[in-house]
């Protein structure tokens, strides 16, 4: 027979292990529940929110994307280096890549551009060749080689690697690139 006080600790665990089973079986999946709703329920509304915004904007952003691409087909075709010589074009080339490395914000290593053109294209034309090798964020790295592509001058990205640099700290980028720049030197004015 239990006595009065193992009776009243029996009814106390009894008590506190169903309001721990109610709580942990019951009023917690319910809030995670209500919870995951009203996130879902925040996420529509600013999908509506925006689809609405779209909506009222459309002849606006049609006209501005007119716009843009008629600016797009009007761009110059990116033109070749030029120079009175294989070494000033190489020079110039030098000058435009670290150009671009500075606005991408990027660090360059090493850049080797060669003084004298080499002819190895198919189609005979003569290209300054050069070597970078660079250091930068994904973001710096990317504008970097995006510049290059896409910049005003003619520039042919040969070979591109990149790999993690774990000698520096942070997340940045070992960046080695080869490229060749068609060359439009002075030909027969010497």
């Amino acid at each position: 027979m239990l006595e009065p006080r193992e009776r009243r600790t029996i009814a106390i665990a009894a008590a506190v292990l169903g309001t721990a089973m109610l709580f942990a079986y019951g009023i917690l999946p319910l809030a995670r529940r209500w919870s995951a709703r009203e996130e879902l329920i925040a996420t529509r509304a600013e999908q509506v929110a925006r689809l609405r915004w779209l909506a009222a904007h459309e002849p606006e952003l049609r006209r501005l994307a007119a716009a843009r691409l008629a600016r797009a087909g009007s761009v110059e075709r990116p033109r070749l280096l030029a120079g009175r010589s294989p070494a000033l074009a190489a020079s110039a080339l030098q000058t435009l890549v670290q150009g671009y490395a500075d606005e991408a914000g990027v660090t360059v290593r090493e850049l080797n551009v060669a003084g004298s053109p080499d002819s190895a294209a198919s189609n005979g034309a003569e290209a300054i060749p050069a070597t970078v090798s660079a250091v930068g964020d994904i973001w710096g790295v990317s504008n970097f080689v995006s510049r290059i592509q896409h910049g005003t001058t003619l520039i042919d990205v040969r070979e591109i690697g990149v790999s993690p640099n774990s000698a520096l700290r942070g997340e940045l980028l070992q960046l080695s690139l080869v490229l060749r720049a068609p060359y439009a030197g002075a030909r027969g004015t010497d």
